[in-house]
């Protein structure tokens, strides 16, 4: 059993060991740890997001009842729990979700569907409300509070790049000066983000953007161009370059700018035209139209994270213990990326979770593969 490890432990193995204790040291983070240390730490959350608890109270049952947890981990309570979420710092675990995503980017070549394109990314943002009364500092209304994910996903290894935390009330536009964005990129997001005077600097920094034009932006049409046949079979209405903004109010761009009506089909099945704003000229309209259709997959992560790892609850009320678990889904979401790509699975993400989720406490061996485990079970 000397040579045995358990399946959850494998977790781990992604992080590579120098990285991790250099980690440790740099915060000084295990300094008068005796169970619950950095490792553990990280584990035990991984694990009560994995296991997608309806309470607090469930988990914390787990902690004092789960044989096979207890004789895996050390016993911890959920006061040792949440004092360590309120204490350890942060920026531990947003290093190791950036270490990780940068291990999922190293392994993924460019996708087909952008060959053509180049690489994709998406920016927006989302909210998590949070009681007022448990967490004042994160006063988002009168009577309600809430913390928003503001996340540039890259859309070639479908997974988030970065993400800043921050109170609801902030808007999305005031978040932009804090993304690093990159020349010859292209970003695709929604029209929370327009903003004249950003665009000019992108357009000068040769930094490409995909975006949705507001129902009251001001735009003069400067050209209008001739639309092919497979234009009009992707039901586009309009190629045209554009100016954006007012004389009369100094807001008007220096540079021109791509326009492109798209006559489509909303979720409630109802027909509308939607007007997107580009600064690639070297895109077909119809390229553009199915490529702003991918800003949907942020959506999905979104409603992933939501939906399957636990950051409605907290182990904590301070702004840190909130970072720590949301940082920690995120690391949960990127290690199962790095098992479906290691291990080629097919299925989905969700049907990778459930093999994993029932098998945690399993013994494996050294000479264990996950390709191997997920094609025998």
């Amino acid at each position: 059993m000397n040579n045995c490890t358990i399946l959850l432990n494998k977790f781990l193995d992604f992080i590579d060991k120098d990285f991790f204790k250099n980690l440790i040291d740099k915060y000084n983070s295990d300094y008068k740890a005796q169970k619950l240390t950095t490792e553990v730490h990280l584990l035990y959350l991984l694990y009560y997001h994995l296991t997608e608890k309806d309470s607090l109270e469930d988990f914390v049952s787990e902690l004092k009842h789960n044989e096979q947890l207890n004789k895996s981990l050390p016993k911890i309570s959920k006061s040792q729990l949440s004092r360590k979420n309120e204490s350890r710092n942060n920026l531990i675990f947003f290093e190791i979700f950036q270490h990780l995503f940068n291990k999922l980017k190293a392994k993924q070549g460019l996708r087909r569907s952008l060959k053509d394109i180049g690489l994709v990314k998406i920016i927006d943002s989302s909210t998590v409300s949070l009681c007022l009364s448990l967490f004042p500092w994160a006063e988002f209304r009168k009577n309600k509070g809430g913390i928003k994910l503001h996340t540039v996903y890259d859309l070639n290894n479908e997974a988030p790049e970065n993400v800043l935390i921050t109170n609801a009330i902030i808007h999305d536009k005031e978040v932009f000066d804090k993304l690093k964005l990159d020349p010859s990129v292209t970003y695709l997001f929604d029209r929370a983000y327009i903003h004249y005077e950003k665009f000019d600097q992108f357009i000068k920094d040769d930094i490409y953007f995909v975006t949705r034009a507001k129902s009251n932006t001001k735009i003069e049409i400067t050209q209008t161009m001739p639309l092919t046949t497979v234009d009009t079979e992707s039901n586009i209405l309009l190629d045209a370059n554009v100016m954006l903004g007012d004389h009369t109010s100094k807001t008007r761009m220096k540079y021109p700018m791509r326009l492109v009506k798209i006559k489509t089909i909303d979720r409630d099945n109802k027909e509308k035209i939607i007007s997107i704003l580009k600064n690639r000229f070297d895109l077909e309209p119809a390229v553009i139209a199915e490529l702003y259709k991918e800003r949907w997959q942020i959506e999905l992560f979104f409603k992933w994270i939501k939906q399957h790892l636990k950051i409605k609850r907290f182990f904590g009320q301070n702004e840190n213990a909130v970072l720590i678990q949301i940082y920690t889904a995120i690391i949960l979401f990127l290690i199962l990326m790095l098992i479906k790509k290691k291990s080629r699975f097919k299925g989905t993400l969700l049907e990778l979770t459930r093999k994993i989720k029932y098998s945690m406490f399993r013994y494996i061996n050294k000479t264990f593969h996950w390709v191997n485990w997920l094609n025998k079970h």
